[in-house]
């Protein structure tokens, strides 16, 4: 955002269009792109933004656009709001109170029985991107339960976004420390640049972007994360791993297939290479673990997780009701492609595909951009917000 916005400057234009500038800005960079329009002497900036404070601070004169008629009004937003107090429902929680997000109830986790439990944890965890000469995050430590909502905040670059990469799976550690999930774990993610998410999906309609994602029960998102992709040394760990002695027999562990209950934790049902179906054996989990078969393991959990969440037909109807508890209308989710919505309405399609499988955590990164201030009910889960700025 900083590197579009000095691009602008060089322009040295008589006219600004700035659409949502503060997007992905922290306090001090805000402040100064405050500073910077309210010295233009020259220079016409013509905003789009729902940040009601940055507005109030650099503007002269509002365009309120109201029943395809454009008025103008003289003075910041403050005075806007007097002169049209029904403007205030566009930047105020309060005026929005009869219109609220509600997300999917999540299922109960086996062996769960308080919201204080650990679902996921982080043990002195680093990560270096490979490009870059300095670490960027250090010694980790963090669990994360059912019992509270929570915010992360820091400056542009101090590694918000890399935090909740990692603890989703979108990244693995690969500076120490290791990373636990509860293995019927089900987490929604919405990344900081929400359209990542259906970029390459604009000429579909959220009801078709929504049966192409889920076509196979699994969120076809998942399996690109790191923690599903097999390096070349866990696939080397994997073959020395797969030998197995049975009854003074070598055999080889070919593809770990189911699990069930095994006292505390799981087995998992395995094939053997050569042989049929009939001779498939039950291999304990921290078993296939150590012999390196952690991502094949974690594969399984994965599916069974979401088997566990996945109780409603992926049908029209049912996806149309889903996104309804966003305030999508019905008619935008089944005939209207997403390249002709609008970014809140692309942003409501997003948060409605990360919440389709009723997750147990939602992690949020930057979840307000592109859209207006708006209440969430959310119902026994961890929330996790990772934001430039305190919201309320």
């Amino acid at each position: 955002m900083k590197l579009a916005l000095a691009r602008a400057m060089l322009f040295k234009a008589d006219i600004l269009l700035l659409d949502e500038p503060t997007n992905h800005l922290d306090v001090v960079n805000i402040a100064w792109l405050e500073n910077y329009l309210t010295s233009l002497t020259t220079c016409t900036s013509i905003i789009v933004s729902h940040d009601s404070g940055f507005l109030n601070n650099v503007i002269t004169d509002v365009l309120h656009l109201n029943r395809f008629k454009l008025r103008r009004y003289r003075g910041n937003l403050e005075h806007f709001m007097q002169v049209v107090p029904e403007a205030k429902s566009y930047y105020t929680l309060e005026a929005l109170q009869d219109y609220t997000f509600k997300f999917p109830a999540p299922p109960l986790l086996e062996g769960v029985k308080t919201k204080e439990k650990s679902l996921l944890k982080m043990r002195k965890v680093g990560f270096q991107y490979p490009t870059q000469a300095v670490q960027q995050l250090y010694d980790i430590t963090l669990q994360v339960s059912l019992s509270s909502r929570v915010a992360v905040l820091g400056p542009n670059g101090s590694g918000k976004s890399t935090l909740v990469r990692l603890l989703i799976g979108d990244m693995e550690a690969n500076k120490g420390g290791e990373v636990w999930r509860h293995p019927n774990l089900v987490i929604g993610y919405v990344a900081q640049h929400a359209f990542h998410h259906i970029d390459n999906h604009l000429d579909k309609t959220p009801l078709e972007y929504m049966l192409w994602r889920y076509q196979t029960g699994e969120d076809l998102e998942d399996m690109t994360k790191a923690s599903r992709q097999i390096t070349e040394e866990e696939e080397k760990k994997m073959k020395e791993g797969a030998t197995i002695i049975i009854e003074g027999q070598k055999r080889l562990i070919d593809e770990v297939l189911t699990r069930k209950k095994l006292k505390q934790s799981y087995e998992y049902e395995v094939s053997l290479k050569g042989l049929s179906s009939s001779e498939n054996i039950w291999i304990p989990r921290d078993e296939l673990v150590k012999r390196g078969f952690e991502k094949k393991v974690l594969e399984v959990d994965t599916r069974e997780a979401q088997r566990l969440g996945l109780l409603r037909p992926l049908v029209r109807r049912e996806i149309e009701a889903h996104f309804a508890d966003f305030g999508l209308e019905p008619e935008f989710v089944s005939h209207n492609s997403m390249r002709g919505l609008s970014g809140g309405q692309k942003v409501k399609v997003v948060l409605g595909a990360a919440t389709w499988r009723r997750p147990h955590v939602i992690c949020m990164d930057e979840p307000t951009s592109s859209y207006p201030i708006f209440p969430l009910v959310l119902g026994d889960r961890k929330l996790m917000l990772f934001s430039r700025l305190p919201r309320p």
